[in-house]
């Protein structure tokens, strides 16, 4: 795998891209947890709150195109996973620097600033992290490393939520941001060296072609891809964002919320291997399909009920919407050619998953109208629109089909 990470094995390929995938989804924990704290500690409105969730999205869609870009350029996708890190660093220190601070007008724009820099931070993993498991692991063992990877991604977010308060029951809340502020710092910089550079030789002629990639990574099926996964993110990023807020309202306690928020989680663990498995063994187009299906119906099972059957529908809405990555992933891989891969995957991570991550909190907020007690109405949006992107899936082709779109001739 030369030129895309150096001498690397693997498993240690592995290994380097699952430790940056549980700390950035780890990590991205804290942006809804963030604003829940600034809510009921800064007396931030709903409106304010959804201005963040769209920066903090916005950044990470767009950004995402120039990562892919920026790597296939230079080779080094682990090199720049570790530059992500450390913006994260960045971000949450402004986070913990916003919450201590006395005045709402004072913290709100630092939390602005701490949401973009998360969200630059943000934009790295998913596609890059996509690239080096593509490229580095062989193609019949793709779907149980992608799924295996996945799964860190969930144990992040699973484990997150009650390290933090576990860690806020001894120091306050604010303080406990410090601890995943120097983790994602040294997880960067561990990735940073983990890899050589390539030669300038080799940089030059990955920059060759850039423009050919362009058009090589604009298939119909990436394309269509892109679409289903910008809906597909809409619906389950305006849930997901808003859970943690919602459960606020509902239960009023901290330790209630870190629960749930962690069955919610830790139902990926489970999940990613076993989509990721699947994909080496049925329709991936199927998959996606039912996957997204099955998120709405467990949302909308979550808004009805309450006490046990509460737990289990939010474990399998974690369970379907945390299956995007190992789904999304393989299906990028089989429509682009081998140069073009981490510019596709900034496509597919960038404009769609991420893209739609950052409509989505947006439109919930907008619809809950000034009120968190409104946000179920929102949820009920997402639902439809989640069955929308299920339906959505039967337009992708086949895998492998790699036509060019028709502006290209």
């Amino acid at each position: 795998m030369t030129g895309t990470s150096g001498s690397l094995s693997p498993r240690r390929l592995l290994v380097n891209t699952s430790l940056a995938h549980f700390v950035n989804d780890g990590t991205t924990f804290f942006v809804p947890v963030a604003a829940a704290l600034l809510t009921t500690k800064r007396g931030i409105d709903p409106l304010e709150i959804a201005v963040l969730f769209a920066l903090y999205y916005t950044s990470s869609a767009t950004l995402s195109l120039y990562a892919g870009r920026w790597a296939d350029r230079t080779g080094g996708p682990l090199r720049l996973i570790g530059v992500g890190m450390g913006l994260f660093a960045a971000g949450l220190l402004g986070f913990y620097i916003s919450l201590s601070i006395g005045s709402p007008g004072e913290a709100y724009p630092i939390a602005l600033a701490s949401g973009f820099l998360s969200g630059f931070g943000s934009s790295f993993y998913h596609p890059l992290g996509a690239t080096v498991l593509q490229k580095g692991i062989e193609p019949s063992r793709q779907g149980r490393a992608l799924g295996l990877n996945g799964a860190m991604g969930s144990l992040g977010r699973a484990l997150y939520p009650v390290l933090f308060f576990l860690f806020g029951l001894v120091v306050a809340s604010n303080n406990s941001i410090l601890l995943f502020t120097a983790l994602a710092g040294a997880v960067g910089v561990l990735l940073w060296n983990a890899t050589r550079p390539l030669p300038s030789s080799e940089t030059r002629h990955l920059a060759v072609g850039v423009p050919q990639r362009k058009r090589e990574a604009l298939t119909r099926g990436i394309v269509s891809l892109t679409t289903v996964a910008f809906l597909r993110s809409v619906a389950s990023q305006g849930v997901v964002a808003w859970i943690p807020s919602l459960l606020l309202v509902r239960y009023g306690s901290a330790s209630a919320v870190s629960l749930r928020v962690a069955i919610l989680y830790s139902a990926g663990i489970v999940g990613q291997p076993l989509f990721g498995l699947l994909t080496e063994r049925f329709d991936r187009r199927a998959l996606l399909g039912i996957s997204a299906a099955g998120a709405a119906v467990c949302t909308l099972g979550f808004l009805l009920t309450s006490g046990l059957f509460e737990l289990g529908l939010l474990f399998g809405l974690g369970l379907f919407t945390f299956s995007a990555f190992p789904l999304l992933s393989s299906l990028s891989h089989g429509y682009v050619g081998e140069h073009s891969t981490s510019l596709a995957n900034g496509l597919v991570f960038g404009l769609g998953f991420a893209g739609g991550g950052a409509v989505g909190p947006l439109v919930v907020g907008l619809l809950a109208n000034g009120s968190y007690r409104s946000l179920p109405g929102g949820f009920e949006v997402m639902v439809g629109l989640g069955l929308v992107s299920a339906l959505a899936t039967l337009a992708l082709p086949r895998t492998g089909e790699r036509g060019r779109m028709g502006l290209f001739g």
